[in-house]
C-alpha cells in the first residue's frame, strides 16, 4: 500500500476551492460554534445537509444533545468572524465576543448576522467518520443573500471572488 504524508494529504484537499461555513448550536443555554472545512448538501428528498466535526472538539456533544444546528455560510466581508469561530480553546458561552450578530430562527441555534446563505437544521443523524463524526442535519429553514458573494478558502488562506 501506497504512503501518503499528511502534508500531500492536505495540500491536495487545500486545492479545492471551498466556501467557508460556520457551524453553531446552542444547548442548555449556552451558544458555541466552529469553523468547519466539510459542508455538503446531501439530498434533497428529504432536505439533508452534511457537515464533519472533529472528535476532539465539543460541538458533535452539544449537538446530540440539543438536537439541532445552523450553519452559515459567511460573506466575503466576514473573514474575521471565521477567525473567531476559528480560534481553540473557546468555552460554550451566553452570548458570542465577536464583533458579529446573530439571529435566531426556527431551532433556536445561532445564526450568523450578514451571512451569505444559512441552513436551519434538526439533526437527522450522527455517524463516525475516523476522527470526525458526520452530522446530517434536516434543513428546517434556508435563506440566501442574492447579492452577496461568498468568502472562498483556498491553500491555506481565505480569498474573494472576482466577477466579471
Amino acid at each position: 500500500m501506497a504512503h501518503v504524508s499528511p502534508e500531500d494529504f492536505k495540500g491536495a484537499l487545500g486545492s479545492w476551492a471551498a466556501g467557508v461555513a460556520v457551524v453553531t448550536t446552542r444547548h442548555e443555554g449556552l451558544v458555541y460554534g466552529i469553523t468547519v472545512s466539510s459542508f455538503a448538501s446531501l439530498s434533497v428528498e428529504p432536505l439533508l445537509v452534511l457537515v464533519c466535526l472533529a472528535n476532539t472538539n465539543r460541538i458533535p456533544g452539544m449537538i446530540r444533545e440539543s438536537g439541532r444546528f445552523a450553519i452559515s455560510l459567511l460573506a466575503d466581508d466576514q473573514e474575521d468572524v471565521s477567525r473567531y469561530f476559528s480560534t481553540s480553546g473557546r468555552e460554550p458561552a451566553l452570548n458570542f465576543e465577536g464583533e458579529f450578530g446573530t439571529i435566531e430562527w426556527h431551532t433556536g441555534s445561532p445564526i450568523i448576522d450578514g451571512a451569505i446563505a444559512h441552513l436551519d437544521c434538526e439533526l437527522h443523524e450522527l455517524l463516525p467518520g475516523g476522527d470526525h463524526t458526520i452530522a446530517v442535519g434536516r434543513v428546517l429553514g434556508a435563506a440566501f443573500e442574492a447579492e452577496k458573494k461568498p468568502l472562498i478558502y483556498f491553500r491555506r488562506g481565505y480569498r474573494q471572488v472576482v466577477l466579471e
